[in-house]
């Protein structure tokens, strides 16, 4: 989802159309993991004068880009042998030359993309599809499990014959998103296949975060994308303070790195900064000292 810039904002993508936010409604568990002690530079606003970055990806970092810029110039900052794949909510890629070597992944987000994505998503555009955005949410693609069923076996499920590789919808962390998921599942009745399992969450708690994702591995026993996570209450209440923010990474990111069953994890923030804590991109392009400590990988 594009409108989450920690605001609720809405952004204009590349395709033109206006996504809002959703709210997930996740219930609240106390933590249980470890507390590191975090190191904020005295200024994320900030960012570091020297980056660690390659001219192109190596492809063997799990650290994806949620990326709302489109084809922009300071893309290249984010070029580091720990960031590996990059997706736009659309099917169009940032990158059209591919001169960075990232891992692109169109996505077929709702009903008001599909002439535009049977239009790109060809045989060799890219290897890997992402299925609809938050489906079970009515301000994003807000499809009932047996229409996402049918839209699938029309429009994603014949590409696999053109070698792609299929993540599923993903629901946001909504406790709904369980349910709907199961019923989409049901209603494709075996003719929608996905090699991967996309997650979203939004919450406070690095454990109830890993608790989530390794939920949704238990039950599907499918490698998982998380394609949206962030440390963000979007429920009413307080947000994190700079320490809460990067003590939640330095738990969060280690952890993806050594868990093999996760292949890519796209933290939200990597969008134009008002200047905010939590963002992880300054107004500037580049990244703040809590987004290079992400994408460089030294955890």
């Amino acid at each position: 989802m594009v409108g989450k810039l920690f605001t609720l904002l809405a952004l204009t993508i590349s395709v033109g159309s206006v996504i809002t936010s959703s709210i997930p409604t996740s219930a609240a568990v106390v933590s249980t993991a470890p507390v590191l002690s975090p190191t904020p530079s005295s200024s994320l606003a900030q960012a570091p004068k020297a980056l660690s970055a390659k001219s192109t990806s190596t492809g063997n970092g799990k650290v994806g880009l949620a990326w709302a810029n489109g084809p922009a110039s300071y893309l290249q900052f984010y070029i580091t042998s720990s960031v590996n794949w990059i997706y736009t909510w659309s099917p169009d890629t940032p990158d059209p030359d591919n001169q960075y070597g990232l891992e692109f992944m169109p996505m077929l987000w709702g009903t008001d993309q599909i002439d535009e994505f049977e239009s790109v998503v060809t045989a060799g555009y890219a290897k890997y599809i992402l299925g609809f955005d938050e489906p079970n949410e009515s301000d994003q693609s807000n499809l009932d499990p047996y229409t996402a069923a049918s839209l699938w076996q029309q429009h994603i499920e014949p590409k696999r014959a053109l070698g792609y590789q299929t993540c599923s919808p993903a629901t946001s962390s909504n406790p709904n998103g369980f349910t709907w998921m199961q019923n989409f599942f049901d209603a494709c009745n075996g003719g929608c296949t996905v090699d991967f399992i996309c997650v979203h969450w939004y919450d406070l708690q690095a454990s109830d975060f890993q608790e989530y994702v390794e939920r949704w591995y238990n039950t599907y026993n499918k490698d998982i994308f998380i394609t949206e996570f962030a440390p963000q209450n979007l429920n009413g209440g307080a947000q994190p303070n700079t320490t809460d923010l990067w003590t939640f990474y330095q738990i969060v990111m280690p952890w993806i790195q050594q868990t093999s069953y996760i292949k890519g994890a796209f933290p939200f923030g990597f969008i134009m900064s008002d200047g905010s804590a939590s963002a992880l991109m300054t107004a500037s392009g580049q990244p703040t000292d809590l987004g290079y400590y992400i994408i460089n990988g030294n955890y």
